[in-house]
């Protein structure tokens, strides 16, 4: 490049929003709610976990995570921060509230075929 940075790949990608809300994993929709709880959680820590990783890889020093640790947020961020934990659990946890009702037909028992495959 001309500023004598080498391009790289990076593994950014755009967010893209599921159809969740009608997934059938299981034969009761309670089950699926806590299946769709459990899948958004497990999405949410693997990025946390990533994006920690990719944290500790760039600053490397003892002295940042002491920092780190010992770090007292102002007003301003805690209610900062409050508001994003409330959306963190509305988008894991929400799926709890769903209304649940009998499965309008029995679930799958074998592979389903990707969607524009169905004959």
């Amino acid at each position: 490049m001309a500023d004598g940075k080498e391009a790289r790949q990076t593994y950014a990608a755009d967010f893209i929003k599921g159809d969740w809300d009608k997934a059938v994993y299981l034969d009761s929709a309670h089950s699926d709610n806590l299946m769709s709880v459990v899948l958004a959680l497990g999405a949410e820590f693997w990025t946390m976990r990533r994006r920690m990783m990719v944290l500790e890889k760039v600053l490397g020093n003892d002295k940042i995570a002491a920092a780190i640790e010992s770090y007292v947020p102002s007003k301003e961020e805690g209610l900062a921060w409050d508001k994003s934990r409330d959306e963190f659990i509305e988008r894991t946890f929400s799926a709890l509230t769903r209304p649940t009702a009998a499965l309008p037909t029995t679930p799958p028992t074998g592979i389903v075929p990707p969607l524009g495959k169905r004959s």
